[in-house]
């Protein structure tokens, strides 16, 4: 995590989603406490990040995903400052059963990466100057995935780590940041997973973990290779895993089956892992698995020696993170696409529709707050062309609830004291 309160460096500020900020606004509504707010060019599902003066954000443009664009606001005004359109090398039909733009970028001192479901990665400068840049689907084949990519990168000081999960051979790749350069490959058993890894250490050396349809593993960074792997897992192919220290919590939704064969249930799934080391080795073992809790889209969240689960139909669920004890559980009204975000004494719960509930972290449930960011008679609407999902096997319609023109608070990132809120057309800035 950067310590910095100007700096939000990648999806969930590289694991754990904590923020050093002070005076975060607890209330705010369409006409309170908004900075500023300003419709972005196209449409996207990442979170925005921060460095220093700038607000970064990714979108895809086009009925057919055409381009791939970065933009870059003023934190304090909201205004544009630079903008880079490229030509996808994989335009593909939009629609809302398919990934637009779902990969959060990292930023560093050098600058943005910005990684898109088209297998294009991009390397810029703060200005928006190209550093590098690769198709990593002409490397490695394009992706079959038909509901598109959903992982994002994370970083380390001097590289990359992208997962990419498909129908065609899966792979981990490690990245170097100054030249683009792949510096190994792990090849991996097809899936279709949308979760993103987490960088942290065992025994002295960095690792990554990674939550995949039916499985979790660590990668050693150094080599790529896999130290440990846990099978039997279902319904965990979306909710990226939460950290604290040595415990490690995966994510299910109680809903989803799928992974092959599988010893656990989609709610035991939800459970906490301890990182240890066995006869020199880098090992895990089960320390809890739940029986209540579970998750929607967004993964779980550990902070102040408890652990928290938004599930599909927006029910929050407080555990004790040593033992897996329920503390309470409540309904808050939606689930979550965005991870929750911890502050001072209080948790943040961006709803999918918008309404953010601020609840005190700890034992008891008190909710401090609930922040709706829109008006109903005018909320945010995709002004962006889109498609209507191809029909399922039985001829019928698809679609989300809602469709297309149901806005969705997708991403957050903190810094400036200020919340900076990302639905899917839209920028807010809550300070």
């Amino acid at each position: 995590m950067q310590n910095q309160t100007d700096i939000w460096s990648a999806f969930q500020n590289g694991a754990g989603n904590l923020t050093t900020a002070q005076n975060l606004p607890v209330t705010w509504s369409p006409k309170t406490n908004i900075g500023w707010k300003v419709e972005l060019t196209g449409y996207g599902q990442s979170a925005p990040v921060v460095w220093k003066s700038l607000v970064l954000v990714t979108s895809i443009l086009g009925a057919n995903k055409e381009q791939n664009v970065v933009s870059a606001y003023d934190v304090k005004s909201g205004k544009l400052r630079w903008q880079q359109k490229f030509a996808s090398s994989m335009p593909k039909p939009a629609h809302d059963l398919i990934s637009r733009a779902p990969a959060t970028p990292c930023v560093d001192k050098a600058g943005i990466y910005a990684f898109f479901e088209s297998g294009d990665f991009y390397a810029l400068t703060h200005t928006g100057a190209m550093r590098w840049q690769r198709d990593i689907g002409k490397d490695y084949g394009k992706p079959k995935n038909i509901y598109g990519l959903g992982t994002s990168p994370v970083q380390n000081q001097s590289d990359l780590f992208l997962l990419i999960e498909d129908e065609n051979p899966s792979y981990l790749l490690r990245i170097d940041k100054n030249t683009g350069r792949t510096l190994w490959k792990a090849d991996r058993e097809p899936r279709t997973s949308y979760s993103t890894p987490i960088l942290t250490s065992m025994g002295g050396k960095e690792v990554l973990v990674l939550s995949s349809t039916g499985v979790v593993q660590a990668y050693e960074t150094s080599t790529g290779a896999r130290i440990w792997s846990l099978d039997g897992f279902s319904g965990n192919k979306i909710p990226t895993p939460g950290i604290g220290n040595d415990l490690i919590f995966t994510g299910a939704a109680a809903a989803e089956r799928g992974g092959g064969p599988s010893k656990y249930s989609p709610t035991e799934s939800n459970c906490c892992l301890r990182l240890m080391m066995s006869n020199g080795k880098p090992d895990v073992e089960i320390v809890w698995k739940s029986t209540k809790a579970s998750c929607g889209m967004m993964g779980p969240q550990f902070y102040q020696g408890y652990v928290y689960y938004v599930n599909a139909t927006g029910v929050l669920f407080c555990l004790d993170a040593k033992t897996g004890t329920e503390q309470y559980s409540e309904r808050i009204g939606d689930q979550c696409w965005a991870q929750a975000v911890c502050n001072g004494n209080r948790l943040y719960l961006f709803g999918k529709k918008g309404t953010t509930t601020v609840v005190e972290a700890g034992p008891k449930f008190r909710k401090l707050a609930t922040n709706v960011l829109w008006d109903e008679a005018s909320p945010p609407l995709p002004r962006v062309p889109t498609n209507a999902p191809p029909p399922g096997a039985d001829g019928a319609a698809r679609g989300l609830p809602g469709g297309p023109h149901d806005p969705t608070l997708c991403g957050v990132a903190v810094a400036h004291h200020s919340l900076f809120l990302r639905v899917a057309t839209h920028l807010y800035c809550v300070r």
